[in-house]
C-alpha cells in the first residue's frame, strides 16, 4: 500500500490527479492555486516538460511553496508523447537533481529508459517511484498491456501507470481488461491506468471498479496534459 501525505492509493476509492501543464513559467503559480484549491484536487502532478529544462527546479520550489497536497513529478519526453527530446542520460541527470532539490512526493520515470537506476534515487530521496509507459499511437494488445503491468512491479515499482490510445470502443475495453488482469496478479502494486481521447473517456470514470487506483482531470484554470482528461469536478 501507497500513502503520500496521509493519502492512501487504493482502486476502491480511486483519487484524482491535476496536471499543472504551462510553457511559461509565470504561469504555474495561478495553476497551483486553482489546483490546491479545488477540493476535486487530491493530487498534483507538475509536468516540466513543456518549460525550458533550466527551468525545472525553479518550477518545482515555485509549486511545491504553493501546493501541499501530494505533489507527482513528471518530465515526459518526446519519445513518451512529450515535449522535450532527451538522451536517457540527460533525462535521468534532471531526475536526480529534482529529488535533489526536495519536495517531490512521487517522481514519475519511464521505466524502460532508465527505470532501476531512478527507482533508488527516488527512495533514497523519500519519493515513490512511479514506473510509467505510454502510447500515443495504438492500444497494445491485451496480453502486452497486463505483462507491462506487471513487470513495473516485479521491478519494483511503487506505483505502475500506463496510458494508451485507442482506435476503436474495443480498445478501451482491453485496457481495463488488462487492469484487471493486472490488479489480480501483483495486488500489492497501485496501478494507475487510462485509455485516452473521447474514445477511452470511459476508462477515466470507470477505472476504479477494474484496479486502477487514480485518474487525471482539470480544474478550473488548468489545462489537460493527455486528450481526454475531464473535469475534476465531474469525476468526483
Amino acid at each position: 500500500m501507497v500513502s503520500l501525505r496521509g493519502l492512501t492509493l487504493t482502486a476502491a476509492r480511486p483519487r484524482i490527479i491535476v496536471p499543472l501543464f504551462a510553457r511559461d513559467p509565470a504561469a504555474l503559480c495561478p495553476l497551483a492555486k486553482a489546483a490546491s484549491a479545488d477540493p476535486a484536487a487530491e493530487l498534483v502532478e507538475l509536468r516540466l516538460d513543456p518549460l525550458p529544462a533550466d527551468e525545472f527546479l525553479n518550477a518545482l520550489a515555485l509549486v511545491r511553496g504553493i501546493v501541499d497536497k501530494p505533489l507527482v513529478v513528471t518530465i515526459r519526453t518526446r519519445a513518451e508523447g512529450g515535449e522535450l527530446a532527451l538522451t536517457p542520460d540527460a533525462y535521468a541527470a534532471h531526475c536526480r537533481a529534482l529529488l535533489a532539490r526536495g519536495g517531490v512526493d512521487v517522481l514519475d520515470i519511464e521505466w524502460r529508459a532508465c527505470g532501476a537506476e531512478l527507482r533508488d534515487a527516488a527512495h533514497a530521496a523519500g519519493a515513490a517511484a512511479l514506473f510509467s509507459e505510454h502510447h500515443f499511437d495504438a492500444t497494445p494488445a491485451t496480453d502486452a498491456m497486463a505483462d507491462t503491468l506487471t513487470g513495473m512491479a516485479d521491478a519494483g515499482a511503487d506505483i505502475a501507470k500506463l496510458a494508451v490510445m485507442p482506435r476503436c470502443a474495443a480498445d478501451a475495453a482491453r485496457l481495463l481488461e488488462a487492469t484487471a488482469r493486472a490488479a489480480d496478479a501483483r495486488p500489492d502494486t497501485p496501478l494507475i491506468t487510462m485509455s485516452m481521447g473521447p474514445l477511452g473517456a470511459v476508462t477515466r470514470f470507470c477505472g476504479g471498479a477494474f484496479g486502477s487506483c487514480a485518474t487525471f482531470g482539470v480544474t478550473s484554470g488548468t489545462s489537460a496534459s493527455a486528450p481526454g482528461q475531464p473535469p475534476a469536478d465531474l469525476l468526483k
